[in-house]
């Protein structure tokens, strides 16, 4: 929200400035911040332009097959595409969220919380750390998980055994460490 309304209604007095291309989303990124005079933000804006029209994919599909389909069709959550698929199911089939069987919802919760550990520490060791431990401006064949191994093994390390500690709970709950089944009751 703009907090001076004059500039809201004539954006061309702000200063522009182009973060472009913001890499390590999935897909093409850019952000775009219009700041005053001051060199206050007034607008940040994050976009994203990719269409991938991967619906298509599951249009026409039993319904069961789709926890297994989505979870291959995004990037680095397949697990979250997995248990959205398996909850719209629950309420395609007439389940009520607050009568799953309550190891069915401990499971699921574990699941997700495996998903949600080895995300983090996939973002922050393998993506982010780079760029916080060698700086932005430094070389971009360097900003990788590889460097990091090399010049801080201890922070490597711990990234890499973090993320197997939250995949091998994925695994341990549905089977696999990438494109499990656990979700979904036997249909």
């Amino acid at each position: 929200m703009y907090e001076n309304l004059e500039t809201a209604a004539n954006p061309e007095k702000l200063k522009r400035v182009v973060v472009d291309p913001v890499s390590r989303v999935e897909g093409h990124g850019k952000v775009t911040l219009l700041l005053d005079e001051n060199n206050k933000v007034q607008q940040a804006r994050l976009h994203i332009v990719e269409f991938r029209g991967f619906e298509k994919f599951i249009q026409g599909r039993p319904y069961w097959e789709l926890p297994v389909l989505v979870q291959r069709l995004y990037g680095i959550c397949p697990v979250s595409h997995h248990l959205a698929a398996a909850k719209a199911i629950d309420q395609l089939v007439g389940i009520d969220p607050e009568n799953l069987p309550v190891a069915a919802d401990k499971l699921r919760r574990l699941l997700h919380f495996g998903q949600v550990l080895q995300s983090h520490a996939l973002h922050f060791f393998h993506l982010s750390s780079p760029d916080l431990l060698f700086g932005f401006e430094s070389d971009i064949s360097k900003r990788n998980i590889i460097a990091v191994l090399n010049d801080y093994p201890e922070v490597g390390l711990q990234g890499v055994k973090l993320r197997k500690f939250g995949q091998e709970v994925i695994r341990m709950v549905s089977g696999k460490r990438i494109h499990g089944t656990g979700a979904m009751r036997e249909v």
